[in-house]
């Protein structure tokens, strides 16, 4: 074969088709059929004016912006500058090849000046309509879902920050804990049936008409100079970094249900009601058969929420908070109709009647067969062994029942497959890894995009092209 050497470039002058030019099989030609992008003028319409110069179309903005994040762009700006000789790009926005591309300052100040001002955030807007679609070509399989979270590292130097003293906010349930623990209480008195029933309604009526105290206490945390929404994350004893905390809810089929975004300072089973309050104000949850998390999420309120609405919790089984060497809790056998435990000298440990704020309930053995026992110094170190059960401990202890079940370990084994592959694919293709934007607002709002793009580009490509 001869070598063949190409003259040098010369100017020239072609009539091209830019239609022409962009592949039938790409996914953005789906996106471009599929997805109605109309809404975008109906959400912004009255933050334009009838008359005066006319405006960059809201739909190109928008489409941009998706831009960045289909193509793992490192920046909006950088977005902006590729749309100047990116024939896939202009095709996409609507722009010939000769016409002037907007300038990369227009969409932030755009965002600024008008879409601010609406009253739903419009890039959530966009993300509710790719479920609307998801949901109107039944995409979704809602039988079982997955929660968890992952860091995105902040825009903010570790070494910049300072001590602050901040409130400790009540737990979300802590309305429902205490009428549990009044309930609880007034099944110890010697009450007739009557009597009990009319301590029941006036407890339930004083617990409805008290308003639970927001706060209730004070503990001092690290905070960032230049972004005080990013909370502090110890990835290691050595390593640390300020970030945020992103619990995302998914389902069968890896499409982002909700995206709710904390400081890395929130834990996991603190982030679980807003992410579960999204989910069942946007989804019929009555077609969720099970639920599947990790450790984090074992917590007894959180299982009894799951199960309460007829959900099967898919949880593993934890063990922390043991010492090395003494007895395991569950070693200790709770015998429910007697309402006592059982320790492994045969022992009873009988409950006190004292139950604690956080709602446990102490079990103590008596100090004469504890000072006799031969297993003592497995047990504890105590004149006698106290072992605490929360009010709502059952929920827990069918959770861990559950997963023995072998429809439940089919299920927790494709959680890799599922929630953990959704944030290793936004790690390495979309930009999950760290932000450019600071405070939580904005930091939020770029992630519900970055999900958005993710299930648009899902739905491109795995089922319509």
């Amino acid at each position: 074969m001869a070598m063949t050497k190409r003259p040098k470039r010369q100017c020239s002058y072609e009539i091209v088709n830019l239609e022409d030019m962009v592949p039938q099989d790409h996914f953005l030609r789906v996106l471009d059929k599929y997805f109605d992008w109309d809404f975008v003028y109906d959400e912004v319409e009255k933050l334009y004016s009838k008359v005066g110069r006319k405006s960059i179309d809201p739909v190109v903005l928008v489409k941009i912006h998706l831009l960045k994040f289909l193509f793992h762009e490192d920046s909006l700006r950088k977005t902006y500058e590729n749309l100047k000789y990116n024939t896939l790009y202009r095709w996409f926005i609507g722009y010939n090849i000769n016409e002037e591309v907007p300038d990369h300052s227009t969409y932030s100040q755009n965002y600024k000046r008008k879409f601010c001002k609406l009253e739903k955030d419009l890039l959530q807007t966009v993300f509710d309509k790719v479920i609307e679609l998801l949901t109107d070509w039944n995409c979704l399989d809602m039988t079982a879902v997955y929660i968890d979270s992952t860091h995105t590292k902040a825009s903010a130097n570790k070494k910049k920050n300072h001590k602050e003293i901040v409130k400790i906010e009540a737990k979300k349930y802590q309305k429902e804990l205490d009428l549990e623990i009044a309930l609880k209480e007034l099944k110890d008195e010697d009450l007739t049936d009557d009597e009990y029933l009319e301590e029941v309604e006036r407890i339930v009526k004083c617990n409805e008409e008290v308003d639970t105290e927001e706060v209730i206490g004070e503990k001092e945390i690290i905070v960032s100079d230049v972004d005080k929404d990013a909370g502090m994350l110890y990835k290691s004893d050595k390593e640390k970094m300020f970030g945020y905390n992103t619990s995302v809810i998914c389902d069968n089929n890896n499409y982002i249900l909700t995206v709710d975004t904390n400081g890395s300072n929130v834990h996991d089973s603190v982030s679980f009601y807003d992410s579960f309050e999204n989910l069942n104000s946007h989804y019929d949850i009555s077609q969720i058969k099970y639920f599947v998390g990790d450790a984090a999420y074992l917590t007894s309120h959180i299982c009894k929420t799951i199960i309460d609405l007829d959900m099967i919790p898919a949880f593993p089984y934890t063990r922390k908070g043991y010492r090395k060497g003494y007895f395991k809790k569950y070693e200790f056998t709770y015998d429910e109709y007697n309402d006592i435990y059982i320790c492994p000298n045969e022992k009873d440990l009988i409950p006190t009647g004292r139950i604690d704020k956080n709602g446990y309930m102490y079990y103590k053995a008596d100090e004469h067969d504890c000072s006799e026992c031969p297993f003592k110094e497995k047990c504890t170190k105590n004149k006698n062994k106290q072992v605490l059960r929360h009010v709502w401990e059952e929920y827990k202890e069918m959770t861990n029942d559950y997963r023995h079940h072998s429809d439940v370990k089919e299920i927790y084994k494709k959680r890799p497959q599922h929630i953990e592959r959704v944030f290793a694919d936004g790690k390495m293709k979309y930009g999950l890894r760290f932000t450019y934007f600071r405070t939580k607002e904005r930091v939020h709002r770029e992630l519900t995009l970055l999900y958005a793009c993710m299930n648009l580009k899902k739905f491109a490509l795995h089922h319509y092209i």
